[in-house]
Order: structure tokens, then C-alpha cells, then sequence
């Protein structure tokens, strides 16, 4: 009797805790639970707040020697200063002609370009007469008039269609236009974009070839979806989350400057902590995946460099806000409103600034050894030393806040001055375009830094 009562009371508080561990009132903040699907604080509703990740473990490569140089890539370089030669030489008569001809021949003549293939040379575009006209003008042999059929203003207009058509359906990554052509790039499927051009009841300029680019292509209509209807999310992940959204298309030219922002997780919203907390919209293609240390990551798998919710990530491009309906929309239903910005890539800047520490060092090392003919245990010495002596600099900003020192790799790899006179170069060189160079092709003299090294490395 006894016994059966201990097992009615052991039951009862078995089942009080069971109770009281699912209830709604109670966050779930043990981000070392198995229970959880990834370390996380998940509020009553079950959404995830992520403020801060470590980076992951990341073993930055050293970059290999470069490999010799091949006939290839020197038969490249003598033609390219080929080209060079003869654009330099003709360079300001090509410059005064064309001025020339846009107010006497404005009707007639188009644009010029440089022909670099073969018989180097310079084409001239008329609507009319092209040989001839040039002929008028100038009697360069290596200068050829051609009669095209569109004038630049025509084929500006087409580009300029092709626009205003399709601008709104966000099917236009880019468009360019050279020689009697215009380009546009479409980041839709050919069939896709035959059937808007059906729709819209529309037709191609003639000037316009169509460039299908993306792969893959991408749906006309493929907006953010809210997380729990998002099937490429797994529902382990999907169900903690409101929105992890993606740009419908793939990303077009690209500024060329690195940026950084800081993702993190706010009640299942993915915001920008480096930027006001603003909404974030990831680029296309973006996946999130659990790694092995159960942080919440963006990829498929753990490679190398890959981030984690909760930390920098850097990417080629600039931050810039998004504010077109299609894809602000299912965010602000998701997450309320606010500015939305977008991200352009996903890997982690801690490891990026690892890799490249590593690079710069290796770069320098070998312009100490390619440049001023040292060994590379004199070179390793160096660069040690030069590491030593800028941990030492105090430096300030004009508010007279601290910044870091110039990097060692940084003044070990910036050009030296040029020297505009023979008789400024040091005994055992001659100045060789610009810079003094020893026979065997070495610069000098030797930054003071590395004078005052050598002085101390006898």
C-alpha cells in the first residue's frame, strides 16, 4: 500500500513538470538544451533572438608561390604593350579628330572605337559615306571609315526602351551598348521573358540582342515567403524564425569596395546591428543551416569562412536600402515596419581579416625578396622587425583617439616614390622607367626602414 502511494506521488510530479516545462508563459533561454534546434533565446511564442555569435573556427591557407611565368602570359604582355604603344602614339590626334568631326560631320558621324586585333588601328562610324568622309579629314593609314546603320542617339533610345518596358518587372540586370549593339542581360528564363513580352504586347528593338545570363534562371514572381511556407528552410529552423528573406534575383554589377554588417536574430527578425538595427534582406540564393556546434550559420555546410547568425559578415558591394513592394512587403508583414537593407554576401569577417593578414605578410615577404634582393630568412627578419617596431607606434586620430599603426605589410608594399632623373640613383643602378634598379634588377636605395634594419640585422 505504501509502495503504490510513492508511485502515485512520483507520477504526479512527473507530470506537474512535464506541464510546467511546456508552458507558453516560460522563454526558453538554456541555449545549451538538446531540446533546441540551435543555441538561441526563443521567447513564449518560440522565436529566436540571436545578439552575439563567436566566429567559427577558421585555419587561415598560406598562399602558394606563384607559378613561372609562361610563354603564354609573356606573348600576352607583349601584345598588350603592343596595343598600349600604338593607342599612346595616335592617342591626341584621335582626341582632336573626333572633336573635330562631332561639329562638322554631327549629322553623319557616330563613335569610334579602337580595332586591337590584327592591324591595329582606329574605326570611325558614319551613317554615310564612311570611307570617304574620313578620308576628307584625315589621311592616317591606320584610320578607317565605316558606314553604319544606327547613330548613337538610336541606339541610346533602345537602351533607354528596353528600360522604362521592363524597369518595374525587374527583369533587366544590366544593358550596354558598343558598336551598332545593345545588350541587355535578363535574369529570367528565356521563356519566361518571351511570355512578358506577350503579355506586355511589346517588341524588341531591332539594336537590342538579349542576353540570357542567370544561372539558374530565376522565376518572373518569386517573392520572400514567410518561414513557415518557405520550403527551402528546414522545419526545424523555419519554425523559430518569421521571415528569412532573399532578393528574388540574382545580384548585378557590384561596387567594387568591401562592406561589413553585423546580422543578428531579434524575435525571429533578422536585423542589421551595425545599422540601426535595420531589417535585413539576404542575397539571392542564401541558405541557413545548424552547424556542428549547434550555432545558426548561413550556407548549406560548414567551409571555410562561413558565418554565423550573430556576426559580422562582409561582401563585395555597398549597403544600400531596398524599398521595392515586392520584396519590403512580406519583410514589414513579417516584422513590422522599417528601413530594409540588403546584404550582398554572407561570409564571416573575422575569418576574411584572418586570411587576408596572412595573405598581406605573404605578398610582402616576397616583394622584400623580388624587390630589394633579400634571402627569405632576411626577409622573414624584416618583416618581424617592422611588425615590432609599428606595435610600438602610438598613433591618434585629430580628436586624439587611438588608431592602429600602419601595418608592416602595407609599407613594406607601397610603390616607392619615383625618381625623375638618372643622376638621383645610387651608385650600381640607372633609372629604368622611372625607378632605380640594379643589373639584376633590384630597387634602390633601400626604404630607410630597411636600411636601419640591415644596420642592426650585420
Amino acid at each position: 500500500m505504501e509502495t503504490s502511494n510513492l508511485v502515485v506521488l512520483f507520477a504526479g510530479l512527473a507530470i506537474s513538470a512535464s506541464l510546467g516545462g511546456c508552458s507558453p508563459q516560460t522563454a526558453n533561454t538554456d541555449t545549451g538544451a538538446a531540446a533546441q534546434p540551435f543555441r538561441a533565446d526563443f521567447s513564449a511564442e518560440g522565436y529566436a533572438t540571436i545578439l552575439d555569435a563567436p566566429p567559427a573556427d577558421f585555419v587561415p591557407v598560406t598562399p602558394p608561390d606563384p607559378e613561372p611565368r609562361t610563354a603564354d602570359q609573356d606573348a600576352a604582355d607583349a601584345e598588350f604593350l603592343r596595343v598600349a604603344e600604338y593607342q599612346n602614339s595616335v592617342m591626341d590626334e584621335v582626341q582632336a579628330l573626333a572633336e573635330r568631326l562631332r561639329r562638322e560631320e554631327r549629322e553623319n558621324f557616330v563613335s569610334l572605337h579602337y580595332d586591337n586585333e590584327g592591324e591595329l588601328g582606329v574605326v570611325f562610324e558614319f551613317l554615310r559615306n564612311g570611307s570617304q568622309t574620313l578620308r576628307r579629314y584625315s589621311e592616317n593609314p591606320t584610320f578607317r571609315g565605316v558606314t553604319v546603320r544606327w547613330s548613337m542617339e538610336e541606339l541610346q533610345a533602345a537602351a533607354d526602351y528596353m528600360w522604362e518596358t521592363f524597369g518595374q518587372d525587374r527583369v533587366i540586370q544590366a544593358t550596354g551598348i558598343r558598336s551598332q549593339d545593345v545588350t541587355a542581360e535578363i535574369s529570367v528564363s528565356e521563356t519566361e521573358f518571351n511570355a512578358l513580352v506577350r503579355r506586355k504586347g511589346v517588341a524588341i528593338p531591332e539594336q537590342v540582342t538579349l542576353v540570357f545570363n542567370s544561372v539558374p534562371p530565376v522565376p518572373l514572381a518569386n517573392p520572400p515567403k514567410a518561414a513557415v511556407r518557405d520550403e527551402t528552410l528546414p522545419i526545424t529552423i523555419a519554425r523559430h524564425i518569421r521571415i528569412f528573406p532573399r532578393h528574388d534575383r540574382p545580384a548585378g554589377a557590384l561596387n567594387s569596395i568591401n562592406s561589413q554588417v553585423k546580422v543578428v536574430l531579434k524575435d525571429g527578425c533578422f536585423r542589421a546591428a551595425s545599422h540601426d538595427n535595420a531589417l535585413v534582406l539576404f542575397p539571392f540564393g542564401a541558405d541557413l543551416f545548424v552547424d556542428s556546434q549547434n550555432y545558426l550559420a548561413f550556407g548549406r555546410e560548414e567551409r571555410p569562412g562561413y558565418a554565423r547568425v550573430g556576426e559580422e559578415v562582409v561582401f563585395m558591394g555597398s549597403v544600400h536600402e531596398i524599398d521595392t513592394p515586392e520584396l519590403v512587403d512580406p519583410i514589414h508583414r513579417a516584422c513590422g515596419p522599417g528601413k530594409v537593407i540588403k546584404v550582398e554576401g554572407l561570409s564571416s569577417a573575422a575569418a576574411r581579416e584572418r586570411q587576408e593578414t596572412l595573405d598581406y605578410a605573404a605578398n610582402a615577404l616576397r616583394s622584400l625578396e623580388n624587390n630589394f634582393g633579400l634571402s627569405r630568412a632576411e626577409a622573414r627578419r624584416a618583416f618581424e622587425w617592422l611588425e615590432r617596431r609599428q606595435a610600438a607606434v602610438k598613433a591618434v586620430d585629430p580628436d586624439g583617439k587611438p588608431v592602429p599603426p600602419v601595418t608592416a605589410s602595407l609599407i613594406i608594399m607601397s610603390p616607392p616614390p619615383p625618381v625623375m632623373d638618372a643622376s638621383e640613383c645610387p651608385a650600381g643602378s640607372q633609372l629604368v622607367s622611372g625607378l632605380c634598379r640594379t643589373p639584376e634588377g633590384y630597387l634602390r636605395p633601400l626604404p630607410a626602414w630597411l636600411e636601419e634594419f640591415m644596420e642592426q640585422d650585420r
